[in-house]
């Protein structure tokens, strides 16, 4: 028995198929779309930190640049309201920025429809018809255009972050270095002492230790009470106080010395 099937059919089978093939890589595109944004704010965080201790009041705390500067440098007046919505949070440690998944493709399909190129982007759905000039096997020559805008869409959310965060993220980066008005420098002051190795010194030959933050507290000055804190974070056991000698504060007190030693 000639059994024929009808051409509409396997044409509509066809379609389903692609079109499932096609919604599959919807993981792919949002890895691609996440490593991207990581690997450009690796570099823009290097903007954000700072090599010096900062007055978070006053003329020596001016990281506010222009907005206007941004807005040019990224292009950014058409995609304002792109971007805006978008939330996120930092990883100081690993320095990478993470966001929802459903939140990155909402904003990335309002940014689709605002490119202007080669490639087009219907409003009803422009994720799926970057998936398929991206994914699809006889599109090879639309690749390299998918390739930039995803890189463009990186650029300009995170220029989108300058404009809108810059004070936030850097405050954020650098709240070890940022100096409260009469803080008096003390960790700081403290670190260098550390860096000079007399806090080692006076923990292995002063009996009493609490004469140990006496001594300190002569010469940095502040807090008594909050400089015993920070002492105990480098000679204590267990120092759960929010007054913490850090990392940051010994790097900058090593950086400190070897330059006054030139």
């Amino acid at each position: 028995m000639d059994v024929t099937i009808d051409k509409k059919i396997l044409d509509d089978l066809e379609k389903g198929f692609f079109i499932n093939t096609i919604l599959s890589y919807e993981p792919y595109l949002i890895h691609n779309l996440e490593t991207s944004i990581n690997v450009q704010f690796e570099d823009f965080y290097n903007i954000f930190e700072s090599q010096v201790p900062l007055i978070s009041e006053g003329d020596d705390f001016d990281v506010i640049e222009n907005q206007q500067f941004y807005l040019n440098t990224f292009s950014l007046n058409d995609y304002l309201d792109v971007f805006n919505n978008f939330e996120y949070a930092i990883n100081t440690k690993n320095k990478k920025i993470y966001f929802a998944s459903s939140d990155i493709l909402e904003i990335f399909s309002k940014f689709l429809v605002k490119v202007k190129g080669e490639l087009t982007f219907t409003e009803n759905d422009p994720v799926f018809d970057f998936a398929y000039y991206n994914f699809h096997p006889d599109a090879e020559e639309y690749r390299q255009a998918t390739v930039k805008i995803i890189i463009d869409f990186g650029l300009k959310l995170n220029g989108f972050l300058l404009y809108r965060d810059f004070e936030i993220i850097f405050k954020q980066i650098n709240k070890e270095l940022i100096i409260q008005p009469n803080d008096n420098h003390i960790p700081i002051r403290i670190a260098i002492l550390d860096s000079l190795n007399l806090i080692n010194d006076l923990n292995n030959n002063v009996p009493n230790k609490e004469n140990i933050y006496r001594i300190i507290h002569a010469i940095v000055g502040g807090n008594e009470d909050n400089v015993k804190k920070y002492c105990l974070s480098l000679i204590g056991k267990n120092s759960l106080s929010q007054k913490q000698i850090t990392k940051k504060h010994k790097e900058f007190a090593q950086k400190y010395i070897n330059e006054k030693k030139f």
